[in-house]
């Protein structure tokens, strides 16, 4: 028997490759394997996912120093973990936006009488803009934590990817109820999960660096000014890049 992965020589009643890892494949390819060959690689809805999900909550620091200290598989791991917080979050934004028809980009802060540019472009590229901030968001985490010592920058990689990817999943879940029931300015429930988020992240790094309740709340506040500033600074590189592509016009900003 061959190996179709590495082509190495194997006994007919092996079910894994010992060379490569490959799972041996003798049956006919059929919608029921594809789903369980799916579920396994790469949900792995069985178990790891929910669970993942529900010590998040109960005992997020054991889902992140099980990944830290090698213990891979007994929780999903935070790359796929955060893709599919990710995927449903753009699924949650297309519903929102083309279904329920929320304007997602309208600021309260807007005077009146004052024209709103068309911002739709950044909803449409939130995935990708979601990956590129899990680094800055490790930054500001390591950086609040340095006297510490205890997680370095690509621990925090992991911990925000786990932190981002449930407040993901929580977003999703309450704004399919919250705006399907209430008629609810997106701007408004952003900030207020906003506040929910930031909590909820230093909830986990207060048990993960095992601080006390003060300590975490100061580096919370730290952590949402730096926030205010690195998102004006998205916003000021978003009205750039529109600008430049025709997406936005400077008369956009002008008062009627």
């Amino acid at each position: 028997m061959i190996c179709k992965t590495c082509e190495n020589s194997l006994r007919s009643d092996f079910s894994y490759c010992p060379n490569c890892g490959g799972k041996i494949i003798r049956n006919r390819l059929t919608l029921k394997n594809i789903w369980q060959d799916l579920k396994f690689q790469v949900f792995d809805l069985d178990n790891t996912l929910f669970k993942t999900i529900k010590h998040l909550f109960t005992k997020p620091e054991v889902v992140i120093e099980s990944f830290i200290s090698g213990a891979r598989k007994k929780y999903m791991n935070p790359i796929s973990f955060f893709a599919i917080a990710i995927t449903l979050s753009g699924v949650l934004f297309f519903v929102l936006r083309d279904i329920y028809h929320i304007n997602l980009t309208e600021s309260s802060f807007n005077p009146e009488n004052a024209s709103t540019p068309n911002m739709d472009f950044v909803i449409d590229y939130q995935a990708i803009i979601s990956y590129l901030l899990i680094p800055v968001y490790a930054l500001m985490t390591w950086i609040l934590f340095l006297d510490k010592r205890k997680l370095n920058y690509t621990e925090h990689l992991i911990t925000n990817a786990y932190t981002t990817g449930q407040i993901s999943f929580v977003q999703v879940i309450l704004g399919l109820i919250v705006f399907s029931i209430f008629e609810f300015r997106y701007d408004i429930f952003n900030w207020i999960f906003l506040t929910f988020s930031i909590g909820y992240q230093f909830y986990v790094l207060k048990r993960a660096h095992k601080i006390g309740a003060g300590s975490a709340i100061l580096r919370a506040f730290g952590y949402f000014f730096m926030f205010l500033i690195v998102m004006m600074g998205i916003g000021v590189l978003a009205i750039i890049i529109g600008l430049i592509f025709g997406t936005i016009n400077l008369e956009d900003f002008i008062q009627k």
